[in-house]
């Protein structure tokens, strides 16, 4: 459970606020930030510093601890960094102390003359020197994503790490890969550093699909750095108008809003499962058009999109779930009851969430006049024999060692042919299904039953889907109150 505050000591007559030193990483709770219209370069070229304790605020409430700075050698001045712009960091670092907030401080950003390390030291030195041994730092990344597939970043990595983790006196120093090929890149960075080399712990990134694959690639990375801690240091889903991580979900604001929240439960829970600690979140805001400054990253549409707030400061949904797992919340639902509604592009209602699949003459729907409890079910409906399903992918999703899987629903209806099923599908790491067990629901009109389907996930199984499938159904059933867990 995090703290409401950070317990804090003011130094007088030095107008300096410490804050306890956090036990790195197992108590971090981090969002990235840039302002929703001035991102990397540009927040430090347009420091607006009452704008940035206003942001922290809004940051602070979500139960974080600490916010991610980032700063590029080019902008802050190489190899000596100029005191404009580090008298704007030591304003950031106190304000957000101020704000009961730590700083993770990512160095080296968009650089790459690796060959000068006498320069990357002298650079690091003239930023860091005004925080050696300072709690209020809670650890440093020496450098974003790296390319362990680059010898010269690697051979960089090998002497700095060293060099930096003596140099800062006990504050943490990580490195982190990013999201395209995690394993494969933390696997190649912990071979080309070697054992002298490591920082306190390593970080990934992950931003992929739905969250499905979270719990096993969380797994894959953590071997991979053993006996070093990992920590999954960027954690975002794009809500997005042209691109979703959940197949056959609606590219409408609503529907991938809810999508993104989904992601961020199921990565935390497979987090969790593992016990590692919570994930950093990519990022407070959403970017303004013009906000990123031209690179490669600024003509992608989804990179705009992944902020818990919209750009005009407004709280999306994952603003209130990050909130509840920052403070230890383990939140499972998946709205099997189909109480939350999205709107389609043409503004019709469907519950969130629950994807439809291969509806021929089938209708599925969210219905608000008809539930087993609360006020909504969904609706299945033909008046000729017809086929399709809806599925969604539970929040613990992932398979796990030795326990087999449980599903339950609710239903009823009338129908003059046909049924439903209720189904639990197992999937491998290339999203192919490879075995599935099913129960048929009743349709006993005016009553509500129960169906049950237990199953074991076979060998090659990554990942469940939860599965409501109409069969040559030519009537009306309604399906409530879905459940998944693990025995």
């Amino acid at each position: 459970m995090v703290p409401a505050a950070w317990p804090k000591t003011e130094h007088v007559g030095t107008g300096r606020t410490e804050i306890r030193r956090l036990d790195v990483p197992g108590e971090l709770r981090v969002v990235s930030y840039y302002p929703s219209d001035a991102g990397w370069t540009l927040m430090w070229d347009r420091w607006r510093p009452n704008r940035f304790a206003a942001d922290l605020r809004r940051l602070r409430g979500l139960n974080a601890n600490t916010v991610r700075l980032v700063i590029s050698p080019a902008q802050f001045g190489y190899p000596s960094s100029t005191q404009r712009y580090r008298a704007r960091l030591a304003r950031a670092v106190s304000l957000a102390a101020a704000a009961d907030l730590h700083v993770q401080l990512t160095l080296f950003d968009w650089w790459f003359d690796y060959a000068d390390r006498a320069g990357s030291k002298r650079w690091a030195e003239t930023i860091l020197a005004p925080y050696v041994g300072d709690a209020r730092i809670a650890f440093v990344e020496i450098r974003n994503e790296i390319d362990p597939q680059d010898a010269g970043a690697v051979q960089w990595a090998r002497v700095l790490l060293p060099w930096l983790r003596a140099y800062l006196r006990g504050t943490p120093v990580t490195l982190s890969v990013g999201n395209t090929d995690a394993v494969r890149d933390l696997r190649a960075l912990v071979r080309g550093l070697g054992t002298g080399s490591q920082p306190d712990f390593f970080t990934a990134h992950y931003f992929t699909g739905g969250g499905e694959l979270a719990g096993s690639r969380f797994r894959q990375l953590q071997q991979a750095a053993a006996p070093v801690p990992l920590w999954i240091g960027e954690l975002g889903y794009p809500t997005s108008a042209t691109v979703s991580g959940y197949w056959s979900l609606p590219l409408t604001r609503s529907a991938q809003e809810a999508a993104q929240s989904h992601f961020l439960k199921t990565s935390f829970a497979a987090s969790r499962q593992l016990g590692l600690p919570a994930p950093g979140i990519w990022i407070l805001d959403d970017f303004a058009a013009g906000a990123i400054p031209a690179s490669d990253v600024s003509p992608r549409e989804p990179e705009y999109t992944f902020g818990l707030f919209r750009a005009d400061g407004s709280p999306k949904h994952a603003a209130v779930i990050v909130r509840g797992l920052f403070a230890g919340r383990r939140d499972l639902g998946f709205n099997g009851s189909f109480e939350q509604l999205v709107l389609l592009e043409d503004g019709a209602r469907q519950a969130a969430m629950w994807a439809a699949i291969g509806l021929n003459r089938l209708s599925a729907d969210r219905d608000g006049t008809v539930a087993h409890t609360g006020v909504a079910s969904l609706r299945l409906a033909a008046t000729e024999p017809a086929y399709g399903q809806v599925q969604v992918a539970p929040v613990e999703t992932g398979v796990r060692a030795a326990r087999c899987a449980e599903a339950t629903a609710w239903s009823t209806g009338h129908a003059a042919a046909g049924r439903v099923r209720l189904m639990i599908g197992w999937f491998d790491g290339g999203f192919r299904r490879i075995a599935r067990t099913s129960s048929w629901l009743s349709l006993d009109d005016g009553r509500w039953s129960r169906a049950r389907v237990r199953t074991c996930p076979p060998n090659r199984a990554v990942f469940a889907r939860v599965v409501v499938e109409a069969v040559a159904l030519n009537g009306v059933a309604w399906v409530d109150d879905v459940t998944f867990d693990w025995r």
